[in-house]
């Protein structure tokens, strides 16, 4: 697998949405087959428990998107089709990861399944606002998944590394997170490095070519109650550029093998070279 085959994926989901739209728990079911969960694979009992829940979560996902999309409330970035994006991009880098790390199992690990079980509810019932304090909204996912979690039995550390995980998709410690483990051998059995795919899955289909810019209006148009300079802000040229060279981290050992980094600096590379063309005309 490569980022352009996991672009393809995207494309795919966007093929469906919002007409013919599968539902979350089809997206989650496909991408858990793909890691290896099947009917032929025997998983421990605190995977089996996991994936009870992560079937009920995404049923509640989907049915609070379908009620607040019939009266126009889904938000226009942090719907129903983020979700499903984050699940694609968290199963391909899983898999590459455990391509690239020969001790890694080529089977379904505890801590993977804590992974996907995070980036399915990472942004749990979003209602388009953003933090006002740090990780205000990812605390209010944590809190909101908790009746599920306990409903199903969910392990206390399970439960604690999936809020470790979830914590962690507030952009604003996303540059401390990568630096933590530079030095590190990379292992999803390490949680710190854990963290570092799933914020990467975050944004991966935002740093395509082909769809982040649409990704990018979509999510002005959530900010547009913030007000109009905010929302402009992300729709410039420059503004592209700031979130292809601060935000959009690729570190990992999986997103170096999908080819990431390369596709990121072809884009930079365009825009800044857009840049000083609009210069040399100006003068």
């Amino acid at each position: 697998m490569n980022a352009q085959a996991l672009e393809k994926s995207f494309g795919n989901l966007r093929e469906r949405w919002p007409n013919g739209w599968p539902g979350l728990p089809l997206v989650l079911q496909q991408c858990l087959r793909q890691l290896g969960c099947h009917s032929g694979i025997r998983l421990g009992a605190r995977q089996r428990v996991m994936h009870g829940c992560m079937a009920e979560v995404a049923q509640c996902i989907e049915q609070d998107g379908r009620t607040r999309a019939a009266v126009g409330e889904e938000p226009a970035y942090h719907n129903r089709l983020h979700m499903a994006d984050t699940l694609v991009a968290l199963t391909g880098l899983l898999l590459a990861q455990r391509a690239v790390d020969r001790s890694a199992a080529k089977k379904p690990s505890l801590q993977e399944s804590v992974a996907m079980l995070a980036m399915l509810g990472h942004d749990f019932l979003h209602d388009g606002s953003v933090n006002t304090r740090p990780a205000e909204l990812e605390s209010r996912s944590v809190d909101c998944l908790r009746p599920w979690l306990q409903r199903n039995g969910v392990a206390e550390a399970d439960q604690a590394l999936m809020a470790q995980l979830i914590l962690a998709t507030d952009p604003a410690v996303v540059g401390a997170c990568h630096d933590r483990v530079g030095d590190r051998t990379f292992s999803t059995r390490d949680p710190d490095c854990l963290v570092v795919l799933v914020q990467e899955a975050d944004i991966m289909a935002s740093t395509m070519p082909v769809i982040g810019p649409a990704l990018t209006r979509q999510l002005a148009t959530e900010w547009e109650r913030l007000g109009p300079e905010q929302a402009g802000a992300l729709l410039s040229a420059s503004g592209r550029l700031k979130f292809l060279t601060e935000s959009a981290r690729f570190s990992s050992p999986a997103s170096q093998q999908l080819g990431m980094n390369a596709i990121k600096s072809d884009e930079i590379r365009q825009l800044r070279d857009g840049s000083d063309n609009r210069r040399a005309l100006a003068r």
